[in-house]
């Protein structure tokens, strides 16, 4: 069995060095699956606030979501607003998916932050017997004052024969995320 490699400690160390820790208690291993981690870094010219207020902004991935797809947010607590607390629920579903997860760990420092997503078990992509994922992390270093560099991963559960097409799709899917961001906070990306 294959085991998830951690962040890169030289980034992450900065931000949580906690970052390569166990898998999440809320998704203990499933047996017949392979532990599987996917990677996305992308650099963009602006502050590593603008990209980091950017991805804690509830609305970035609630609005523009494609019909039936849809994302919620349930407040840690009752009378707080809902979005990007520790402790807070979200969900991401639609046809073929399930993904209710947990925020674990969402922490700051002056050049930069990192945010835990724990799915919680059941979550799946296609079906429960084949995608599970269980972790989604960003990291945000700043690289200077115009210069912002973002890493995330995906730690999923998945059957040995879908591997290697769920890396792919992974690809794909994240290739987009810098584009995105660079284009909603009127930035350049860099790589």
């Amino acid at each position: 069995m294959t085991s998830a490699p951690p962040f890169e400690a030289s980034l992450s160390s900065r931000i949580d060095p906690r970052v390569a820790r166990d898998r999440p208690a809320e998704h203990p291993q499933t047996p017949g699956f392979i532990e599987h981690a996917h990677t996305s870094e992308f650099r963009i010219a602006t502050h590593w606030t603008h990209a980091w207020r950017w991805l804690e902004t509830p609305e970035t991935f609630s609005e523009g979501q494609f019909w039936p797809y849809r994302v919620d947010f349930l407040a840690p607590e009752s009378g707080s607003p809902a979005g990007f607390h520790e402790g807070g629920l979200n969900i991401h579903h639609g046809p073929l998916l399930s993904l209710p997860g947990r925020l674990d760990t969402i922490e700051e420092t002056q050049d930069g932050a990192y945010r835990s997503l724990s799915y919680l078990y059941g979550s799946y992509v296609l079906s429960l017997r084949l995608l599970r994922p269980t972790r989604l992390e960003f990291l945000v270093l700043g690289e200077g004052d115009a210069e912002t560099r973002v890493r995330l991963r995906l730690s999923s559960d998945v059957v040995p024969w879908a591997e290697k097409p769920w890396s792919r799709l992974q690809e794909v899917f994240w290739s987009r995320l810098g584009n995105w961001m660079a284009t909603s906070i009127g930035a350049k990306r860099l790589s």
